[in-house]
């Protein structure tokens, strides 16, 4: 595959949306000072290869011992214009210092939020002995137990930024898509429909948006199967699918324009 054909189709489709919807001027008016992205997600979910995966095609796995411990601010830069994303840690015992980083970044103006869950499939310090079976499968209970968890989580910041008074947007990234994608309906009636949209609370009048994402292949804990449904063409159209519904986000505007 031609990558950079492919991105070039990608940069021509995001102008003929700009056009036609009549917001090509705004989009470049709003390009011309940095816009603030939290970035929310429980830990092992995969927000710091997403991140990373905006800027490089291909990056490296984050190793399961490599954990957002505080805050992190990331200048990046997409199509030429500035961008600083706050990415905030994910672990449980972390609570305060994550609200302390939301509360921080609301105090600025807020463009959107970002948030990364990944079906349960969260890697981290725990080892894969509770994550993956002895045939290579994901444990089942495993993955019910970390989707709750990304459902708990949700209790931490729904009240605080569920208002368009906050934040312009909310986009949601599926990740890891790689694992799960042979059970796709099954994942997007969770998060779209199913309990994980209901406890979205108050954030629902942000009208979330949940498109699917794999920022590298990886066996789950090194060890778990792939899906094996999904390929290198259908990593590359997601993420530019993914950097398409971002870029007209901002463009359409939020609270900082």
């Amino acid at each position: 595959m031609n990558i950079g054909v492919t991105e070039a189709k990608i940069a021509i489709k995001v102008l003929e949306i700009a056009i036609k919807q009549g917001w090509l001027d705004r989009l470049l008016n709003a390009f011309r000072k940095k816009h603030t992205i939290l970035v929310l997600g429980s830990t092992g979910a995969g927000k710091t290869n997403f991140l990373q995966s905006l800027t490089e095609l291909t990056p490296k796995a984050i190793d399961q011992m490599n954990r957002t411990e505080f805050a992190q601010k990331h200048s990046v830069k997409i199509k030429k214009q500035p961008f600083v994303f706050v990415d905030v840690p994910g672990q449980a015992l972390h609570s305060t210092r994550r609200i302390r980083a939301i509360r921080e970044t609301m105090s600025g103006k807020l463009s959107g939020i970002i948030n990364v869950v990944s079906y349960g499939y969260h890697e981290y310090r725990i080892g894969k002995a509770k994550a993956v079976n002895a045939n290579g499968s994901a444990s089942k209970a495993f993955l019910e137990k970390h989707r709750q968890i990304e459902i708990d989580a949700l209790v931490e910041w729904t009240s605080l930024l569920g208002s368009r008074d906050t934040t312009g947007w909310l986009l949601n990234v599926i990740t890891k898509a790689d694992l799960w994608w042979d059970r796709k309906d099954e994942v997007f009636q969770h998060y779209a429909s199913g309990p994980y949209f209901e406890a979205l609370g108050e954030a629902k009048s942000l009208e979330p948006i949940f498109l699917e994402y794999c920022s590298v292949f990886h066996k789950f804990y090194g060890d778990g199967a792939l899906s094996g449904s999904f390929d290198e063409s259908d990593r590359v159209r997601a993420r530019g699918n993914l950097l398409c519904t971002f870029l007209e986000a901002v463009g359409k505007g939020g609270l900082d324009e």
